[in-house]
């Protein structure tokens, strides 16, 4: 008797243990809103209102997400549908069937410009920056013009950001007597010149006495070296010149009428459409002539040119044009897949409107922006320093701050 009692209690726990089995297995239907619960092995979990389940163990799938914007993926679950792994602990992903949607690119690449110094060697170019006099051999107070761009250059060219890639040109050239030009750069533009530039300047000088100043001549064979190298980036001229054009007719000394309406003509030409060459123009010393070198500059479409009768006012004349010719185009690696739907952030706090005047600007290859007005501005001033692009999904617009 008491054995039978015995084994019908071992069968009653036997089953009641299996009745707390079987009901711990059954799925638990998760709150509207909320996570579904992990399922088991090898079976996804229910959806959730927002973000879907979580994974079962192991080869488990979650449930699908509402809406195009950025989700998380929530970490697999384990054995019995546990999640193992902290589950703020997310890697983002994007809802989209385009790869590229919800990623951002870093700093995309400035475009680069190329700037030629033309610079005046003519006899005058050893006289006294701020007067008309000619420097003694080792007079301690007069600056020496040629001395002078040789110092100012040194420091803009140490300062110049990379994207702007310097090049030089002398006129006369070196071996061309009186008003020779040669074709080509003495220096020819491209990355790192700068290394090029101060000893070629340092070891050249302003010609003997007689040597003229073939400006026309000089602007002529620059626009010819811009053209034949053809690089795809923007092209500026510098011209450095302590005084008005002369050499035409010939090797003539006199500034003619001719020898002014030529080198206007020639800096018209650069500026027109198909060139698009601005010049720039510093009249270094005192006796460059206002008017025309003012006549020079709307020519090439930079409006006035830049007085330098001292050291100080010729460094910020080369840096200021230096900072008005550093480009606003950057280039992006990938095109984003809306190209309406971009966040564009300098500093990554500034987010940049989509504007031809105030804000961005994105070019029909969708891979180049160009920024405008102030922020332009920033950005050759040294204001923002970062830039960061942001490929916003479909129907959902990206941050304001990056």
């Amino acid at each position: 008797m008491r054995g039978k009692i015995l084994l019908g209690l071992a069968a009653w726990l036997f089953v009641g243990a299996s009745l707390i089995d079987c009901v711990s297995d059954l799925p638990v239907s998760p709150a509207v809103g909320s996570g579904g619960n992990g399922g088991a092995a090898g079976v996804g979990g229910n959806g959730g209102g927002v973000a879907g389940g979580g994974n079962g163990a192991a080869a488990g799938n979650g449930g699908s997400a509402e809406g195009g914007q950025i989700v998380s993926t929530i970490p697999s679950g384990g054995a019995n549908g546990n999640v193992d792994a902290n589950p703020y602990d997310a890697t983002p992903v994007a809802a989209s069937a385009d790869a590229n949607c919800g990623s951002q690119t870093r700093n995309p690449t400035p475009q680069a410009v190329d700037l030629l110094l033309l610079l005046d060697r003519s006899a005058s170019m050893s006289y006294d920056i701020a007067s008309d006099t000619n420097c003694a051999a080792g007079s301690a107070t007069c600056s020496g013009r040629w001395a002078t761009v040789t110092t100012s250059l040194n420091q803009v060219l140490s300062a110049t950001p990379a994207t702007v890639q310097w090049g030089l040109k002398f006129f006369p050239s070196a071996d061309g007597g009186k008003c020779g030009v040669d074709a080509g750069a003495d220096v020819g533009v491209g990355p790192d010149t700068a290394a090029k530039i101060q000893p070629a300047i340092t070891g050249t000088g302003p010609g003997a006495t007689g040597t003229q100043t073939p400006t026309a001549a000089a602007i002529t064979a620059a626009v010819a070296y811009f053209n034949a190298l053809n690089d795809g980036l923007d092209h500026f001229i510098l011209l450095a010149t302590d005084g008005l054009p002369n050499c035409d007719p010939g090797t003539s000394a006199a500034v003619t009428s001719t020898s002014l309406g030529n080198t206007v003509t020639a800096i018209s030409t650069a500026a027109a459409p198909g060139s698009d060459i601005k010049t720039y123009v510093i009249g270094i010393g005192s006796s460059t002539g206002n008017n025309n070198l003012t006549s020079f500059a709307n020519a090439g479409g930079t409006v006035d040119y830049f007085p330098a009768t001292s050291p100080d006012a010729l460094t910020k004349a080369l840096s200021t044009i230096v900072g008005t010719v550093a480009s606003c185009q950057f280039t992006m690696a990938e095109a984003p897949p809306d190209r309406g739907n971009l966040g564009v952030y300098l500093d990554k706090t500034t987010k940049v409107p989509s504007d031809p005047s105030e804000g961005y600007s994105l070019a029909a290859d969708s891979l180049t922006v160009t920024f405008n007005g102030s922020y332009c501005d920033g950005i050759k001033n040294g204001t923002y320093k970062l830039m960061d692009v942001f490929f916003g999904c479909p129907g959902v617009p990206p941050p304001d701050q990056f």
